[in-house]
C-alpha cells in the first residue's frame, strides 16, 4: 500500500494521524507547522492525497483520514515507533538522534528486513535477563524462526514465550492476546513463531511495543477487534495465540 505513497506524503498521513489523536481534528496549519512547510504546499499534498483516496479534505475544512488512509498512517506509525524503540532499547542511540533516524529508516526497509529487526529485538529482550546475547547463536536461532533450520533446545523461547510471564513485573501482567477480556488494554511484547501469521500481523500494523484497546472479543469463527493509534484492526483467533501482551495490574 505504501510503495504508492511519496515519502513525504507518508510522513503527511503520519502528522494527520498524530494530531488527530493528539488533538481530535487536523487542521493545514498545525500540520505545516509539524512538517515545516507552508500552509499552500500543504494544501496542495492533501489535494494529492485527497485524489488518491487516502484523506478527505476540502479548502478551509479539517483533514480527515479515510478507511485507507488510517489503515496506511497506523502501519506507517507503528513501524516508526518500533524502529525509534529498537534504536533507543538495543542501540543505545539519543532518543531525539532515534526519532530522526527511524523516520529515515522506515522509508526503505523491506517487509522482511523489518520482520527480522523484531525477531533480533524480541530474542534480545527474552536473553538481557539472564545472560549476553550472542549474534552466532541469534544466526541460528534465526533460521529456526523463519522454518530454515530444524529446531534446536538452544534456541527455545528466544523470540517467543509460551509460558507466561516470561520477564518479571509488578505492575504488568503476561499473558496472550486471546486470553483478553472486551475493554482491556495492553502492550505488545513478542510476535509468535509461525513466520507467515507474524507477517500478517506486522502488516497490520501490530508491532512489539504497540498499544491497544480490545474492543471486541473473538471466536474461531468471528475476529477479534482491536484498537490500535486509533485504527481498528481485525484478527484471526491463530493470530491472536501468537501475540503476547503485557497488562496493567489494578492498583
Amino acid at each position: 500500500m505504501n510503495a504508492a505513497l511519496s515519502e513525504s506524503q507518508q510522513d503527511y498521513l503520519k502528522i494527520v494521524l498524530d494530531l488527530i489523536n493528539e488533538k481530535k481534528v487536523a487542521r493545514i496549519k498545525e500540520i505545516a507547522r509539524r512538517k515545516g512547510v507552508s500552509m499552500p504546499s500543504v494544501t496542495e499534498a492533501m489535494r494529492k492525497l485527497s485524489k488518491t483516496g487516502f484523506v478527505q479534505y476540502s479548502t478551509h475544512e479539517f483533514v480527515e483520514l479515510t478507511g485507507k488512509g488510517e489503515t496506511a498512517a497506523h502501519r506507517l506509525f507503528s513501524k516508526n515507533m518500533f524502529l525509534k524503540n529498537f534504536l533507543v532499547d538495543v542501540l543505545d542511540i539519543d532518543e531525539q538522534v532515534a526519532e530522526k533516524e527511524a523516520c529515515e529508516l522506515e522509508h526503505h526497509l523491506r517487509a522482511t528486513t523489518l520482520d527480522r529487526l523484531i525477531l533480533l529485538y524480541q530474542f534480545l529482550s527474552a536473553r538481557q535477563q539472564t545472560d549476553r546475547p550472542s549474534l552466532t547463536l541469534f544466526r541460528k536461532c534465526l533460521r529456526i524462526a523463519e522454518g530454515l533450520s530444524e529446531e534446536d533446545p538452544a534456541c527455545g523461547f528466544r523470540f517467543w514465550e509460551n509460558r507466561y510471564p516470561h520477564r518479571q513485573s509488578e505492575s504488568t501482567v503476561h499473558t496472550l492476546l486471546s486470553k483478553l477480556e472486551q475493554g482491556q488494554r495492553g502492550q505488545i511484547v513478542m510476535l509468535g513463531p509461525d513466520t507467515e501469521i507474524r507477517r500478517r500481523i506486522i502488516d497490520r500494523g501490530l508491532l512489539p511495543g504497540s498499544r491497544f484497546v480490545l474492543e471486541e472479543k473473538g471466536t474461531a469463527g468471528r475476529p477479534f477487534r482491536v484498537r490500535c493509534d486509533g485504527c481498528l484492526i481485525e484478527l484471526e483467533l491463530i493470530a491472536t495465540n501468537m501475540i503476547e501482551v503485557a497488562v496493567e495490574q489494578p492498583n
